[in-house]
């Protein structure tokens, strides 16, 4: 490890995640703000809203988001009804509008983690890494926040990040920390590790006596990770 350059990969490691945490936090607020000025609600005006944001987001030259969008809480356009306003890619590609019609087809949205995560406990979250097979087929973070109208859980605002996005970011600044150094999730799944032994989404610990940093809400830093 060159000592002298672990803090400022480290700081610039904390940067990359911390910007995608303030970008949904950002997002998340402004979209509650809409929620509670926006009067009667439909579809069409939650795209309208929604769209631009997530365009700017998926367009934005150097963007480490793949799929970004809202979805409702049910009931919050009529009884029993949910909405998903989700977009991915550079073609800006609708993901599952059919579900807006078939109130049954959104169980598997407000089934998942990281819809119900942030719906339960109010909070931010970020799921995985996991293969997304409802959106994007990819292995991929989905960062996910709640968003309210009044006092309720109005829905979430979520992205997705490819896990393969974060490697090519991350990687030189875990190589400048250490040649086992290691971004890991809350439930200690590798995110990225300069270690060519170890994958996306293994299950791994810190090696005896490597520090843990925490990253943002959400990760943790091992300067040498174990294989559990």
């Amino acid at each position: 490890m060159n000592g002298n350059d672990a803090a400022p990969a480290t700081a610039e490691l904390r940067t990359l995640v911390e910007g995608i945490e303030g970008r949904i936090d950002d997002w998340a607020a402004a979209t509650t703000r809409w929620l509670n000025d926006a009067g009667k609600l439909s579809g069409s005006a939650i795209d309208k809203f929604v769209r631009p944001t997530v365009s700017d987001m998926l367009l934005a030259p150097g963007s480490n988001v793949t799929g970004a969008g809202f979805i409702a809480s049910a009931g919050l356009l009529g009884p029993d009804r949910s909405y998903i306003a989700w977009w991915q890619g550079e073609d800006l590609e609708r993901v599952d509008a059919l579900a807006n019609f078939s109130p049954q087809s959104m169980s598997r949205y407000v089934g998942a983690e990281w819809f119900k995560v942030p719906v339960a406990t109010r909070r931010p979250h970020v799921t995985g890494p996991y293969i997304d097979l409802l959106c994007t087929d990819e292995y991929v973070l989905t960062f996910t926040h709640p968003v309210f109208r009044g006092d309720a859980v109005a829905g979430i605002v979520g992205l997705d990040v490819t896990a393969q996005t974060l490697e090519r970011r991350a990687l030189p600044l875990l190589r400048r920390i250490g040649p086992r150094a290691a971004l890991v999730s809350a439930g200690g799944r590798t995110i990225v590790c300069a270690a060519p032994d170890v994958d996306a989404g293994d299950v791994i610990g810190p090696a005896e006596g490597a520090a843990a940093t925490p990253i943002g809400r959400s990760f943790t830093l091992l300067a040498a990770a174990a294989v559990a």
